[in-house]
């Protein structure tokens, strides 16, 4: 072959790298962020990256063009094979070409890999740049899929993580929407309709920030976490992919044995410092904290098994599960039905109410009753496989408990009910009609939860590999 082909290609995939090009990245580093291949390196494990797509056409004369956009690889996060895309708005605002993606998604779907996506840009691509220009392409679409009906189809198959750090709208913004986790930056955004849009239609001008910040998707629901900088966003990432697997050991908290301190016998205390307390030390990983909190959902684990624990926050509405907070959890007992975590619900709740907000501008009011938003949860609930360890740590009332671990005449009933000798029995539930006698399995000393838990999950048989798919991930 001649020398001189090679030496093209060498030099055309060598104008890709962030060292060929030092005033873009000058710009992207002054604007405190990463480029998009710094990204990608700083998410993989050391020397595993393998990259996919960087020439994508020649010219009549026969010189090679990038891929534009942005860049793909599959690598490892933790020894586990994960692919990783970035979109990079410094190259055709990010936007998306022909068949990059779908590539990536047929890839997942095929080999069961987990999939991060780092989107920020204006969307899609309408045409591809090369149209018109007379350049012959080296591939074109491969795969079964499309952009959405892709990632659609990977929702429950493998998990989808989106890093949020820009503007991210149109296609960028639908991405993130498919994803299972999406985690984002300060003055980041999520919209369908960018400020161009906006304004064209309207006549307002507004930065991409006021007109869909994240800080705004943290209170209603529409992100999963809000961190400091994309190193804590990566960083939070490996953390997420890290629950797939079970680690070998769990150190337990100091404050293990002494739980039952935690909770008092009447009146509002932190659920936060029980899940600590009961799960390995610094294993917590809270989701969409800010949203809906009278419950709180996490990921941890318990000697050092994957667990998903959802819990009732008593410093909030006294713990009363609203339309919002009922979301909140069905949404999560799929996401751990899914990928087969485990499930510990603590229950401490006055049951479920609806949220009437104030004609007047005064303060919501909460009233006794269910919506098909708490519906919902049962439903989940029902179709799930995986086991649930439900702890009562005082009041379960009307279907509050049903809604945090369950119901038993379902399709699978609890590993186990527990109890703690703060728990109501026989007192009338907020529907005054049944009296909650007769739902435990035992009333065991706090000390004993811990340990309790290990031992009934040590004895669950292990899930089938992921080589199969539940259910899908509901978006919302």
């Amino acid at each position: 072959m001649d020398q001189r082909r090679i030496d093209a290609l060498r030099a055309a995939r060598e104008g890709q790298l962030d060292r060929a090009r030092p005033e873009v990245v000058g710009r992207v580093h002054a604007g405190g962020r990463l480029t998009a291949r710094e990204r990608v390196e700083a998410l993989l494990d050391a020397g595993s990256a393998v990259e996919y797509g960087g020439i994508a056409a020649r010219t009549a004369e026969g010189d090679w063009i990038a891929e534009a956009g942005g860049v793909d690889f599959v690598g490892t996060v933790g020894g586990r094979t994960v692919i990783a895309s970035s979109t990079d708005a410094t190259d055709k605002g990010g936007g998306y070409g022909a068949g990059r993606l779908p590539r990536l998604f047929a890839l997942a779907d095929q080999y069961g890999w987990p999939m991060v996506l780092f989107v920020d840009g204006g969307g899609s691509r309408a045409r591809h740049p090369r149209v018109g220009l007379g350049h012959i392409e080296t591939t074109g679409a491969i795969g079964p899929f499309n952009l959405f009906d892709g990632i659609s189809e990977l929702s429950g198959r493998v998990p989808t993580v989106a890093i949020v750090s820009g503007p991210a709208f149109a296609g960028h913004a639908s991405l993130a929407g498919f994803s299972d986790v999406v985690i984002t930056t300060p003055g980041s955004a999520i919209g369908m309709g960018g400020p161009p849009m906006v304004e064209a239609a309207l006549g307002k001008k507004l930065t991409p920030n006021e007109l869909a910040g994240v800080e705004m998707h943290d209170l209603t629901g529409g992100i999963d976490l809000l961190v400091a900088d994309e190193s804590a966003a990566i960083d939070v990432a490996r953390r997420y992919l890290a629950f797939l697997g079970d680690e070998p050991a769990g150190v337990a908290s100091a404050s293990a044995d002494r739980i039952a301190a935690l909770v008092p016998d009447e009146g509002p205390y932190d659920v936060q410092s029980v899940i600590e307390a009961l799960v390995d030390v610094d294993s917590v990983l809270e989701l969409r904290r800010n949203f809906a909190r009278s419950v709180v959902t996490v990921l941890a684990r318990i000697d050092g098994r994957t667990v998903g624990v959802v819990a009732s926050q008593p410093l909030v509405d006294d713990g009363a599960i609203d339309e919002a907070a009922a979301t909140k959890v069905g949404r999560f007992v799929e996401l751990c039905d899914a990928y087969d975590y485990p499930l510990v619900a603590l229950v401490d709740t006055p049951g479920c109410v609806i949220r009437r907000a104030d004609p007047n501008g005064g303060a919501d009011s909460l009233e006794p009753g269910i919506t098909r938003w708490h519906t919902r949860v049962l439903l989940a609930h029902h179709h799930r496989t995986v086991p649930v360890v439900s702890v009562r740590l005082r009041r379960g009332r009307g279907l509050g408990a049903a809604v945090l671990g369950g119901l038993h005449t379902g399709r699978t009933i609890s590993l186990a009910a527990y109890g703690w000798p703060t728990v109501e029995v026989g007192r009338p539930d907020g529907f005054g009609v049944v009296y909650d006698h007769n739902v435990f399995d035992d009333v065991i000393d706090p000390a004993e939860t811990r340990a309790r838990i290990s031992a009934l999950l040590a004895r669950v048989p292990a899930p089938p590999t992921q080589g199969r798919k539940k259910h899908p991930v509901d978006t919302w």
